[in-house]
């Protein structure tokens, strides 16, 4: 008797159970197909930059690409991308590069000037300060990158460590 009472609210549960993980997973899906159809174009920003301007993605225009470097000072794999791109930047004047960190103005600034990174028109410092924009644009790691093309479409996500010269060529080269 008590083993077919077992079985009764197995038989229930078990359906139940499937249906509700079911439901979740379209869930969770349907949001993230949101956060990626937000990301389709830059979406609206403003933060502030690490001279205490205010940068806004209104100023992303131009016949330039835009790459969108999501970073942490303290990030091993950042500092291997920063110390790449001070090798590499002359050969991408027409990139946009925005650099946004959570953490405090000073640390971004000092790691933007421990690269040189600081003095170039193209490359913007900025501050996510209670990481808004990492929300918005749904990232999961540090670093995270977006590629933008000239119109502002989005042209490539990449979480996680990726040479920026394989980035940029898997990307801008292919739409030339």
């Amino acid at each position: 008797m008590k083993k077919r009472f077992v079985l009764k609210i197995t038989v229930i549960i078990i359906p139940v159970l499937l249906i509700g993980m079911i439901l979740y997973l379209l869930f969770c899906f349907q949001k993230k197909n949101e956060r990626i159809k937000t990301l389709k174009n830059i979406p609206v920003f403003s933060l502030k930059t690490i001279d205490n301007t205010l940068f806004e993605s209104k100023g992303l225009i131009g016949p330039y690409s835009k790459v969108i470097i999501y970073f942490n000072p303290d990030c091993d794999y950042c500092r291997t991308e920063a110390k790449e791109l001070s090798k590499i930047h002359y050969k991408y004047p027409e990139v946009q590069w925005i650099w946004i960190a959570s953490e405090p103005i000073t640390e971004i600034k000092e790691f933007a000037c421990q690269y040189n990174l600081d003095q170039y028109q193209n490359i913007q410092w900025c501050q996510d300060e209670q990481a808004r924009l990492y929300q918005t644009f749904g990232m999961n790691s540090i670093p995270y990158f977006l590629v933008y093309d000239h119109n502002n479409r989005l042209i490539k996500r990449w979480s996680g460590v990726i040479k920026l010269e394989k980035l940029l060529s898997e990307t801008l080269h292919e739409k030339k």
